[in-house]
């Protein structure tokens, strides 16, 4: 199997780097909004600003988080690294698939939900419209920290 070699490898560690910060600044970022959409904005003013949200998802983070993820194939495929030799590293993945749940389940797809029920019945504001979003982009944060405390510690790495 092919490996990369240290220049190679502090390449792929720099890209990696970038693109998880784009990626995790992205979440953060749609947090800010959605936290100041449901609890400073009036009902046209969040329907306005919320429907950027799903946008920035697709168009910002989305591609970074793909990058992201495929730069963690390379790491598994052309290091001695590998994808489960190392518990932090399994652990890393299973974050990451819990990431893209509470991405589809709940950031985004929660925000259609709200917007419907806005629609249909008024705007509440605060944790009434928005508490459910808020969770799941708050557990996207939580999971990301706790992956690149794995990352930096490597708590579960072999001697």
């Amino acid at each position: 199997m092919i490996k990369l070699k240290q220049k190679g490898m502090k390449w792929l560690r720099l890209l990696h780097i970038l693109t998880a910060s784009v990626w995790f600044g992205g979440v953060v970022c749609i947090w800010s909004l959605v936290y100041t959409s449901f609890f400073q904005l009036t009902e046209s003013e969040f329907l306005t600003v919320i429907l950027l949200v799903p946008g920035l998802y697709q168009k910002v983070i989305l591609p970074f988080a793909l990058l992201t993820v495929i730069q963690g194939i390379a790491y598994g495929l052309f290091t001695n690294w590998g994808f489960v030799k190392y518990k932090w590293i399994l652990s890393k993945w299973i974050l990451a698939v819990l990431v893209t749940i509470c991405t589809g389940l709940g950031g985004i797809r929660q925000i259609h939900v709200v917007v419907v029920n806005i629609e249909l019945s008024g705007f509440a504001g605060g944790f009434a419209d928005g508490g459910l979003a808020l969770l799941f982009i708050s557990l996207q944060i939580i999971f990301m920290v706790m992956m690149i405390i794995l990352s930096v510690f490597k708590p579960m790495k072999r001697k």
